[in-house]
């Protein structure tokens, strides 16, 4: 089966999610809402970037910050409300966490689907 169709039907059954775990517990982290991330976005603003991307300033941290844990928070549960239980996890886990949450909007997969010859039958076909 082609990458392409396997996101699509992946997305349609609603198996397009990976789980983490941080501090002993496993979180599942879906695909975000454009809403989703622009929270997300709100607290990583916050962080001093020291490299090329977040990834690269998260490996220069010592330390978990507070804005990190809620922008994945965001990712997990659409809100802030599960940064103080990330913070039980360690600085590996936490990494791990953010990059799955990137990884989640790679645009690979918006680029895959829409190269689809089909993908077009997915959708509501507009009155004419």
């Amino acid at each position: 089966m082609n990458q392409a169709a396997k996101i699509v039907s992946d997305a349609l059954l609603g198996l397009d999610f990976k789980n983490v775990e941080v501090g002993g517990t496993f979180y599942t982290i879906k695909p975000p809402t454009i809403k989703v991330i622009c929270r997300a976005i709100h607290h990583f603003s916050n962080i001093d970037m020291t490299g090329d991307s977040i990834i690269e300033a998260v490996k220069n941290l010592p330390e978990i910050t507070n804005d990190m844990l809620k922008g994945i928070s965001c990712f997990i549960c659409g809100n802030e409300d599960l940064a103080g239980m990330l913070a039980n996890g360690t600085f590996e886990e936490i990494k791990e966490a953010l990059e799955i949450c990137f990884s989640m909007m790679d645009i690979s997969a918006f680029q895959c689907v829409s190269s689809m010859k089909n993908v077009s039958m997915l959708a509501a076909k507009p009155k004419q």
